[in-house]
């Protein structure tokens, strides 16, 4: 996506952009850092930021799996626990404690000493707001289905790439087949992503509204009432 986006604005620099799929993430963010300048505009380097994150988010993740396997291996091959500790700045029984928070996280996404029981309040707040968000979407369903219409109506109306619109068509489908799911609120949010950072979108006058401006508003007072659901779901949850 980010050397599409540089290809379509004639980024003079696009030749340098490692962009095979075996490329380095880090390599790409180093280049988004030195070649973001004035030149590139600004709903360019605004979709940037997103994707960059995410490369990033997914680098913190994988170094702390590399790091966990390290670990273990050191102590597997009978490393002596002291020395590895050196390494990071701890001690024995820190390299222990190191192992067994990583595995936790990786294992469950957040490293807490009372993470199995998190674990089972999750799930089973999970479980039980399955069906009222579901009853939520079947209450909501004609009002969805208006605001979905239009982000598809507005998406051509401002002539949104079919690169660009992946999400605008996916959620399109579900309404074509009537099929309205709790996934379908999370691409909304997607599909109304791709709707406002679009380049005629962003260029909009800000000081007047504009007919996408109340459509993506539409779209996020549903969405949030939507997460309300959840919210109140993981709060009972909480006090049982």
């Amino acid at each position: 996506m980010i050397a599409s986006r540089r290809a379509k604005v004639e980024d003079r620099h696009r030749d340098r952009l490692p962009d095979s799929a075996d490329a380095d993430p880090r390599e790409v963010l180093d280049y988004l850092r030195q070649y973001s300048g004035i030149d590139i505009p600004r709903w360019v380097l605004q979709a940037d930021i997103t994707d960059a994150l995410t490369l990033n988010n997914w680098l913190w993740w994988e170094d702390r799996r590399r790091e966990l396997h390290f670990l273990k291996a050191g102590r597997d091959r009978n490393v002596f626990l002291s020395q590895i500790g050196r390494q990071i700045g701890v001690g024995k029984q820190g390299v222990l404690d190191r192992i067994d928070r990583l595995e936790a996280l990786l294992r469950y996404d957040r490293p807490n000493e009372k993470i199995t029981r998190e674990a089972r309040n999750a799930a089973r707040a999970s479980r039980d707001r399955r069906p009222v968000e579901q009853a939520w979407i079947n209450t909501h369903h004609d009002e969805l289905v208006a605001v979905i219409d239009g982000l598809v109506a507005q998406a051509g109306r401002y002539r949104i790439d079919d690169d660009d619109r992946e999400w605008i068509d996916e959620i399109a489908v579900d309404v074509r087949e009537d099929d309205l799911t709790p996934s379908t609120m999370v691409i909304l949010g997607l599909a109304a992503a791709e709707l406002r950072t679009s380049p005629a979108v962003l260029a909009l006058n800000s000081t007047r509204p504009h007919g996408v401006h109340s459509v993506l508003s539409r779209a996020d007072k549903l969405r949030s009432e939507f997460a309300e659901l959840g919210n109140a779901a993981s709060a009972k949850s909480t006090t049982q």
